[in-house]
């Protein structure tokens, strides 16, 4: 098995996260390894069978600036529109506390491949991919 860089703790705040899909009564709460009905409706009416979930937030968890964190975000969603990709405003938020909440973009129909390189692309330790079973999972990338 391949160890990872990231801290343990870190890992485990990710795990313990909740991402929240788009806002308002419609929003979808998602967890890390837990099937979400709303999500499976969404995946099926977005006529994609994945999405990721990508954050450009404090990179490899390095707690940036609000207009720091701000300007990466709006990179990451001009990227996103020059690419023609869907997407959806999240909310990732730790239940602990321990961390601010992170703006982040759901992206239906962005491959695996492609979602870990976008990652990449902007520091992040991980990202969250979901394929056709409607079960967000944690994606580390260190």
């Amino acid at each position: 098995m391949i160890q990872s860089v990231i801290a343990k703790n870190l890992i485990a705040s990710y795990l313990c996260a909740n991402y929240r899909i788009g806002a308002g009564p419609d929003s979808i709460s998602l967890r890390i390894d837990r099937y979400s009905k709303p999500l499976a409706k969404l995946l099926i009416s977005s006529g994609q069978s994945g999405a990721a979930i990508i954050s450009a937030y404090n990179p490899y968890s390095r707690r940036l600036s609000n207009e720091k964190n701000c300007a990466a975000h709006e990179s990451l969603r001009n990227f996103l529109n020059r690419h023609s990709y869907p997407i959806i405003e999240c909310l990732n938020t730790d239940p602990a506390d321990s961390w601010p909440a992170e703006k982040s973009f759901f992206v239906p129909g962005l491959d695996l491949n492609t979602s870990q390189s976008l990652g990449e692309q902007y520091d992040q330790n991980a990202i969250v991919w979901i394929n056709s079973d409607a079960i967000p999972r944690l994606i580390l990338l260190r």
